[in-house]
């Protein structure tokens, strides 16, 4: 007992363990921050994987890395932080934004405190990947700029209920049915799913040396699955609306329903990224 607990002492002294212990809280604040602010659980599964992605490339690392910061580094590490507590003792609904970059805040401050300012270039990957997360307006924007995802998605579900046999119709981003049809708005059309797979994707060019051919091919399987399993999506919810069953369609629209087909999705892309560091491990 005796040695345990010399053992334990020993590691209360070293600066690691604090580092350790002040970088899981952080991450848990994060966590529960978007869990309430962002109240999507995709959001947070993503979050966790971002997350996760950091801790493994510094964890391979973690014998190059330079643990060396001086006084200015630390105040200013310590000062982030102490401001990100105590801003996030105080959220008020319309901060989600502040949820969003507290996550690079949050890393900003540890790694002020583990390496200084000098040391901040040893983290270039860990700071790409959280500006990827925060770059989800962006690549909205471009998808939302260059292509019309909402007439596509009605163009595609009516072309998958006509070759199902059904007399179907469109009118711009409406999908009709003779008793009944959907209005394929933006955030039904597949685009947030899109996102998702894309961020993955991203994620895992830069976690994992994977070839030139894998890098291209990876964000157009991520657009690929997200706007053709939505696709599905919508058309059962077509032929639930013909069908008069509202609370079906709503459980599909708004619902858990909604989060089957993001899941499978997500699953699916998975799976690709599963078998591509198969090839890696074969070869």
């Amino acid at each position: 007992m005796k040695i345990s607990g010399f053992n334990i002492i020993e590691k209360l002294q070293k600066p690691n363990f604090w580092l350790c212990a002040i970088a899981v809280g952080l991450i848990i604040i994060q966590l529960d921050l978007a869990g309430k602010f962002i109240a999507s659980l995709d959001a947070v599964t993503i979050r966790c994987l971002f997350w996760a992605s950091i801790l493994y490339l510094i964890w391979k690392k973690r014998d190059h890395l330079s643990l060396e910061s001086d006084i200015i580094s630390t105040f200013l590490g310590l000062l982030l932080i102490f401001v990100l507590l105590v801003k996030s003792l105080s959220l008020l609904w319309f901060d989600s934004i502040f949820v969003k970059i507290s996550a690079l805040i949050s890393f900003l401050g540890l790694a002020l405190i583990a390496s200084g300012i000098r040391g901040l270039k040893q983290y270039i990957q860990e700071f790409t990947i959280l500006l990827l997360l925060l770059s989800e307006s962006l690549i909205l924007g471009f998808i939302n700029s260059n292509f019309n995802v909402s007439i596509l998605a009605a163009k595609f579900s009516t072309f998958v209920l006509w070759y199902l046999g059904f007399t179907v119709s469109r009118q711009g981003v409406n999908v009709i049915l003779p008793t009944g049809g959907i209005e394929i708005y933006p955030a039904c059309s597949g685009l947030n799913a899109i996102l998702i797979l894309l961020q993955l994707s991203l994620l895992f060019i830069l976690v994992f040396p994977i070839k030139i051919f894998h890098k291209i091919m990876l964000p157009i399987v991520a657009i690929f699955l997200g706007f053709v399993i939505n696709i599905f999506r919508l058309v059962l919810m077509t032929l639930l609306v013909a069908a008069s069953n509202h609370q079906g369609f709503e459980y599909w629209h708004e619902g858990a329903g909604s989060q089957i087909f993001s899941t499978f999705s997500i699953l699916a892309f998975v799976y690709v990224c599963y078998w591509i560091l198969q090839q890696y491990k074969s070869a």
